[in-house]
């Protein structure tokens, strides 16, 4: 019986990748479309709280400020990016020759005769593959920029009536708030995640452009949006938000002293936030094993490239939660954990 399970899970497992794989195209505007209603539903909420004196907002205003400033953001972000990237691409030619010089300098010093040319260095580390990955998916979103919005549109007409649905479907049968309990601590969890990683990545893009503009590292805007956006990548997004910014400025300028301190200023302030404050702020909440994080930020970024990388956390928590609910999927739930704690099934 352990056998037949084991193999029926094995063909579920084979059967569910190969459908987020192959429906890709069809999967990625609905999800994109579930996490921009809750963005901008998350955000009413707090804004509906009461303030100061218990004084509350009237009921519409949360969602029409939540709905601008969201909005705002994107215009914004949009924006700078584009700018940013014509400029970076008119100013190519002048990096490029700086690179080139730069590689015949360390061939020099490491004894090799013929440098490798540029493209030939780039083939080899894959860099234009990665590129090109990045925006394809860039180009992707903005393609399907108004089915998300349609999918998000009929989500918050579905919200209104999705509590009555819901107890429509277990009536009777004890089971409306083990869902509903459920469903709250997926809210919440996700929330704390947002909170704490919107919070500690707008410091760090902060602090980002204070090191770069300070030096006179050029497009310092472009890169501390760059990395506000690579802070939610799991591990790698550190990695990249320092290398990136660090090898501009080498490439830059003629000396090493901006490179150097781009490296270490900003490379200190990126590995004590991510490593030291984050952990420490989040504390238990996620409970998730780092190894099952690594894993599902190469899997979720195979299936669904760069969207898949961003929310390979949150997915990785809803799992969790999930199968903490069933008997038969709580071993799964403990390997996927921290320390084995996992959330009590509500009865």
């Amino acid at each position: 019986m352990t056998l037949e399970r084991a193999a029926l899970w094995a063909v579920v497992i084979a059967a569910t990748i190969f459908l987020l794989v192959a429906g890709r195209g069809l999967l990625l505007p609905f999800v994109l479309g579930i996490v921009l209603w809750y963005m901008v539903d998350s955000l009413a909420d707090t804004l509906a709280q009461p303030r100061l004196g218990g004084l509350r907002l009237p009921p519409p205003l949360p969602m029409v400020l939540a709905i601008l400033m969201i909005g705002g953001l994107f215009w914004i972000v949009g924006r700078t990016i584009g700018r940013n990237v014509q400029a970076v691409v008119e100013a190519t030619p002048s990096y490029e020759a700086r690179l080139t010089h730069l590689i015949e300098q360390a061939a020099r010093l490491a004894g090799i005769e013929q440098a490798p040319t540029l493209s030939e260095l780039v083939a080899r580390i894959s860099l234009a593959d990665t590129l090109g990955s990045v925006a394809t998916a860039a180009a992707s979103v903005v393609s399907v920029a108004g089915l998300i919005l349609i999918y998000t549109l009929f989500l918050f007409v579905e919200q209104v009536h999705f509590k009555r649905k819901l107890g429509a479907i277990f009536h009777g049968d004890g089971q409306e708030a083990r869902v509903l309990s459920v469903l709250a601590r997926i809210d919440r969890e996700i929330r704390i995640y947002i909170r704490i990683k919107t919070t500690l990545a707008t410091a760090t893009s902060a602090l980002a452009y204070l090191v770069m503009s300070s030096v006179g590292v050029d497009f310092a805007g472009f890169w501390a949006v760059m990395v506000f956006f690579f802070y939610y990548i799991p591990t790698v997004g550190s990695i990249m938000a320092i290398i990136a910014p660090a090898l501009l400025t080498l490439i830059q300028f003629d000396n090493l002293t901006p490179f150097l301190i781009v490296l270490l200023v900003f490379g200190s302030i990126q590995v004590v936030t991510a490593n030291v404050i984050e952990p420490a702020i989040m504390g238990r909440s996620l409970n998730l094993s780092p190894l099952v994080v690594i894993v599902s930020l190469i899997v979720w970024g195979t299936i669904w490239g760069v969207v898949g990388m961003f929310l390979c956390v949150p997915i990785m928590v809803v799992a969790l939660i999930v199968l903490a609910q069933f008997e038969t999927t709580r071993p799964v739930a403990v390997l996927l954990s921290a320390d084995g704690r996992i959330p009590e099934s509500t009865p």
